[in-house]
């Protein structure tokens, strides 16, 4: 059973003692059920976020993200043109589960199809996205964050594809378009950038008409700069897409030739796995909607809807064998063969995060109170109607 908001006031209030929460509110846990959480507003009108996990996932990730809020230090953040969260305290429950309290960030989940190519909003994503990707990466190295190959990632994808391949759901056309685009070495030749790896709707969030915040920073790593743009790269955004490319372009000087086809690839490939998770869990409306789906993806290709993904003709056999012969002149033997027998997690990363030391109270609040219209809450940032603030205190 989850805990109640009061509970986690109470909870917040034991975190950060100087704070006094007038009111409370749930915010729901977009039916993940990593989280439960709670909207608070204190007695001086400024609100925060207090967040505990449901499950081991919920706290691996509650790790994985107060370590990369430590990382992200104000000279990181200057050099952002949003805003990132910060933890306030922290504390733990009957249970020894951590309740952290974080600072409140406002903002509207960015809807792509309400997004005019030739907006401000359009060209801010794309220098939001570009910033990030221009982080010093020996900062990210240094803290001990995941780094990902292009040997390991493809290796990842391959992997991923033949058990995908296993469950005869994907047309053969659409298998024979991935499988080529895998192989194609030239395709995966990038500069490694800092990565979000967890960019989408919910997490980029916009105020007028800019991008405001940026949320969920759990999965930051080193990798392929394509990863962070594959919520953008359907077709069925393909104006703002380009528009947002090119101001990526703009802004990072990137000379990246393949960066837009392996977005394409990366979001074609987020189908095809989410039909096997909808599989492994025998969700049966789920498959049908991911069936549908694929079915979709495979009626584009056939009409010529889909984009290239590369220039080079299907290579049978040996998928991403080339690809690896080709990058053992930068990895070392012994890399390459323990990338072959692991997959992507930040499970193992997780494992090694310290304990941390006390989180003192930020002494620069939240100050930001655009009035923004009601919608449904998660335990991620969303546009919300404030409470109204009360005189009576509840901690």
């Amino acid at each position: 059973m989850g805990k109640s908001p009061l509970i986690l006031a109470a909870l917040a209030k034991a975190a950060v003692p100087s704070l006094t929460f007038t009111s409370v509110k749930k915010l729901s846990a977009g039916g993940t059920g990593l989280f439960d959480s709670a909207l608070l507003t204190a007695s001086t009108g400024e609100h925060y976020v207090a967040r505990t996990p449901q499950s081991r996932a919920g706290a691996l990730e509650l790790d994985v993200e107060t370590q990369v809020l430590r990382t992200l230090g104000s000279s990181v953040r200057s050099k952002l043109p949003f805003k990132i969260t910060s933890q306030l305290g922290e504390t733990k429950d009957a249970r020894g589960a951590r309740v952290v309290l974080f600072e409140f960030l406002y903002g509207n989940p960015i809807d792509p199809s309400r997004v005019a190519a030739s907006s401000p909003l359009a060209g801010s994503i794309g220098s939001a996205i570009a910033a990030i990707h221009a982080l010093d990466t020996e900062s990210v190295r240094t803290a001990g964050l995941p780094e990902f190959s292009a040997a390991e990632l493809v290796k990842k994808l391959v992997n991923e594809l033949d058990e995908v391949a296993a469950t005869g759901e994907i047309p053969s056309s659409l298998l024979s378009r991935w499988e080529s685009a895998l192989e194609d070495v030239s395709l995966f030749r990038y500069q490694p950038t800092v990565v979000h790896g967890e960019l989408s709707a919910d997490t980029v969030l916009e105020l007028d008409g800019q991008v405001s915040a940026v949320l969920n920073w759990g999965a930051l790593h080193l990798g392929d700069p394509a990863q962070d743009l594959t919520w953008l790269a359907s077709t069925v955004y393909g104006e703002l897409f380009d528009a947002v490319m090119l101001s990526y372009a703009k802004t990072s000087g990137s000379s990246d030739a393949g960066l837009k086809q392996r977005a394409a690839l990366y979001n074609e490939l987020a189908h095809a796995r989410w039909l096997l998770l909808c599989l492994k869990k025998q969700d049966e409306q789920a498959i049908a909607e991911a069936r549908a789906e694929i079915s979709y993806l495979a009626q584009d290709l056939e009409d010529g809807v889909l984009p290239a993904l590369t220039a080079s003709a299907f290579v049978s056999a040996a998928a991403a064998g080339a690809f690896v012969a080709a990058e053992e002149a930068d990895v070392q033997t012994d890399d390459v063969a323990q990338a072959e027998a692991e997959e992507l997690n930040f499970e193992s990363f997780a494992e090694n995060i310290e304990e941390p030391s006390q989180v003192s109270e930020a002494s620069d609040p939240p100050t930001d109170t655009a009035p923004i219209s009601e919608v449904e809450l998660d335990d991620k940032t969303r546009e919300i109607e404030l409470p109204d603030k009360t005189d009576n205190e509840l901690f």
